[in-house]
């Protein structure tokens, strides 16, 4: 149960902070859009948090991530997040009304925007977990 709300707390903060961001700054939905999503967003991460928690798990055992430097460890985050978040991005823009135009700019945007941040989340998660007791295997 530590390793679900651990998971899942450090996706909720993480994703709706950037996720804002991007939404808002760089894609041009209102606020009330940007708000609409990241209440959306909140059922999809309290089922998604914790399998991400597992996938990424599972890519750091299976290329020895956690015995590698910090390069490869920001290539399987970055796969990892990528690969797993940006289906579950587009999807709620989707359902939140955001025009093509918008969410060609907002999942273009987070492309971008997962590349540079996936590391920094992996660290984060482990953080969380530290913070939640349990550990990052």
């Amino acid at each position: 149960m530590k390793r679900y709300l651990a998971d899942t707390f450090a996706m909720i903060v993480f994703s709706t902070v950037c996720g804002a961001f991007i939404e808002i700054v760089i894609a041009g939905l209102s606020i009330g859009q940007s708000v609409g999503i990241r209440i959306a967003a909140i059922p999809v991460i309290l089922f998604a948090g914790r399998p991400y928690g597992l996938y990424r798990d599972w890519l750091f055992r299976l290329l020895d991530g956690h015995e590698a430097g910090e390069l490869k460890s920001a290539v399987i985050d970055i796969f990892a997040n990528f690969s797993f978040q940006i289906t579950l991005y587009l999807v709620l823009l989707y359902i939140n009304s955001a025009t093509i135009e918008q969410a060609l700019k907002a999942g273009g945007s987070i492309v971008i925007f997962l590349i540079i941040s996936d590391r920094p989340y992996g660290i984060f998660l482990n953080g969380c977990r530290k913070l939640f007791g349990v550990d990052s295997n």
